[in-house]
């Protein structure tokens, strides 16, 4: 007798849903409907949203209405033709779908650094400028500056003004004899030894403006944390390469 409840009670369950399912849906209001193109409704709002992508720069509403039927039209015909349903316009939309997402988590994550610059990093970068600077790239990080002081690697010798900025930032936060470590690309880091720093005696220097200093030490900042935190989330991944036979 339970089981012949239950399945009573399934059908009546199925019964509701198939009501429902046949009701006719709501309708967009006449009132609230711009265009009707080929049968299909686009809606005041979405006029509106698409007059925003505009931005600043005015457009007539004729030239509006153009663009948006051009591309409903396109889009009515690419469904006729079957294109959505197709495996690339599928994987299309799959890549577009997980690029967007990446740029969002990027753009949070962005917004969510706090990144400071205090008067010792200007003035110690501002010291640098117009001076020659040897460093070197060591074969492997050291361990502490006592391994450093004795490490190997490929040295070089520049004007520090000519110098890449990510470069430059690093090297202004060392002294003669220490070490600095910068992620390169990913979790991919080196190590730079800054050996010695030589005075031009030049007369009339170029100084850029300190604005422009204070932008580049947070940009070399918040890019070392957004690769620090990239290298976390990989550390903290656990991933298995399946070895093909």
């Amino acid at each position: 007798m339970k089981y012949l409840f239950i399945i009573a009670a399934i059908v009546v369950l199925t019964t509701i849903i198939s009501f429902f399912a046949l009701l006719p849906k709501d309708k967009t209001p006449e009132h609230d409907i711009a265009l009707t193109i080929n049968g299909h409704s686009i809606t005041d709002k979405t006029i509106a949203q698409e007059h925003k992508k505009f931005g600043y720069h005015t457009v007539a509403q004729t030239d509006l209405f153009d663009a948006i039927i051009t591309r409903e039209l396109l889009i009515q015909e690419a469904q006729r033709q079957g294109i959505d349903k197709e495996p690339d316009f599928k994987k299309a939309l799959k890549d577009y779908y997980e690029t967007s997402l990446i740029k969002v988590l990027y753009e949070r994550k962005n917004r969510q650094l706090v990144v400071n610059v205090d008067e010792s990093e200007i003035n110690h970068y501002i010291s640098y400028l117009n001076k020659t600077v040897t460093f070197t790239r060591l074969d492997k990080i050291p361990e502490n500056a006592s391994a450093a002081a004795t490490a190997t690697g490929v040295s070089d010798t520049s004007l520090f003004d000519d110098l890449a900025d990510s470069v430059k930032v690093l090297l202004s936060s060392l002294s003669p004899g220490q070490f600095g470590v910068m992620f390169d690309t990913g979790n991919e880091k080196y190590a730079l030894r800054l050996d010695k720093v030589q005075d031009l005696h030049n007369t009339n220097p170029y100084k850029p403006k300190k604005k422009h200093i204070i932008a580049a030490l947070k940009e070399f900042k918040r890019e070392q944390m957004i690769n620090a935190w990239l290298t976390g989330l990989k550390n903290n991944a656990t991933v298995t390469i399946h070895k093909k036979k």
